[in-house]
């Protein structure tokens, strides 16, 4: 999780930010099911995961709450919750994609796991399940271990009998993060005859928006542990995210200034995941105001929420950069409209930042730390 001093003082946060930036949750049709796409759904199985990134998406989900946040909470019981999940599934034959996610589908124990996804090979519509876990670069041992691995193997098993397909996505951001030990889980679980271990990363600046960077973390994965470089997403805008974000004319240079080096197969897409929109790559967009930082984006299909609204095919969709990456013009023009005191806001963030590298630097001393 980042600490205040990691934060940018001036702008925390974007005044657009929000806990559930994408409205998963506004798209349940049961209880952390979204259906957002017209063949796909995401199916949050659990709200827990090994690693918790400030960059994290289900925020408002995962994890517990604070003294500060009242976090989203699952209701129904686990068993009641995943059997909804199916009377859904069985009902929705256009649904043919599952990406089964959390939370980490790591932390569930593995009888639960396997169960869930044996149940969703036996809906006839269903062609595709994808498995989201960071836990395979955070805690690559849980892959290794032999239940898991032989699990695996029955559940691929299983798929091919049926036609089905099975992957893993997993997270990684740095070329570091690609150690002997991640090859060795991924390799594990190839083995086991799934289709693909793919990467879905995502954009964080200072870390991997340098084309050397982002090369260096695509082959890393690609050469030294058989991952499929597969997408990059814009930070999406939560709370205490700007430090990360990039703005969408840098991701498109970043697209462009990657292309030629890997395979085609192998070339990942940037994409920004447009809140009632969905992924949609960078150079997609309709119109963009650099000045204001505010892209604007179409889609030609709606969300299950949408089914009622007329002009869902016909409106713009916003995206916003930034506040920090745009001109002067621009930042003024979001100091008056931004809805908030800006100049209060930015001395209670300058408080924040100091009060906890104050505390950084007691802990420290007390620790007596080099």
């Amino acid at each position: 999780m980042p600490v205040f001093s990691d934060r940018r003082t001036d702008w925390p946060s974007h005044p657009h930010a929000t806990r559930d930036s994408l409205h998963e949750h506004d798209m349940w049709v049961a209880e952390g099911l979204t259906h957002r796409y017209p063949t796909k759904v995401l199916a949050e199985i659990l709200p827990t995961c090994p690693q918790y990134c400030g960059h994290c998406t289900r925020m408002d989900l995962v994890g517990n709450s604070t003294p500060v946040i009242d976090k989203l909470k699952f209701t129904l019981k686990p068993v009641d919750r995943l059997g909804a999940m199916m009377d859904y599934l069985s009902k929705t034959p256009s649904v043919r994609d599952v990406v089964v996610s959390g939370g980490d589908v790591a932390n569930m124990p593995w009888a639960r796991l396997e169960d869930f996804l044996t149940r969703l090979l036996a809906i006839d519509n269903l062609r595709d399940i994808r498995l989201a876990t960071k836990a395979l670069m955070g805690l690559p041992q849980h892959w290794l271990q032999d239940e898991v691995r032989s699990g695996m193997e029955r559940v691929a098993k299983l798929a091919h009998a049926r036609g089905a397909q099975v992957a893993i996505h997993t997270h990684v951001n740095h070329a570091n993060s690609v150690t002997p030990l991640v090859a060795k889980a991924t390799r594990a679980m190839l083995d086991t005859g799934i289709r693909d271990v793919r990467n879905q990363g995502v954009l964080l600046d200072g870390v991997n928006t340098h084309p050397h960077d982002l090369l260096d973390l695509c082959f890393a994965l690609l050469d030294g542990a058989q991952i499929m470089p597969y997408y990059f997403y814009m930070c999406d805008m939560i709370p205490f995210s700007e430090h990360w974000r990039v703005d969408v004319g840098t991701a498109q240079e970043l697209q462009h200034a990657i292309m030629g080096y890997l395979p085609g197969f192998a070339t990942p897409r940037i994409v920004c995941d447009v809140p009632f929109v969905g992924k949609r790559w960078v150079h997609q967009l309709a119109d963009y105001d650099r000045e204001r930082g505010i892209s604007y984006w179409t889609k030609n299909y709606r969300t299950s929420i949408e089914s009622s609204d007329p002009e869902a095919l016909t409106r713009t969709y916003e995206y916003y950069d930034p506040i920090h990456t745009l001109p002067p013009a621009g930042q003024a023009w979001w100091r008056e409209h931004a809805g908030v005191d800006v100049v209060a806001a930015q001395v209670a963030a300058q408080t924040a930042a100091q009060s906890s590298r104050e505390a950084a630097e007691a802990q420290k001393a007390a620790l007596s730390l080099p």
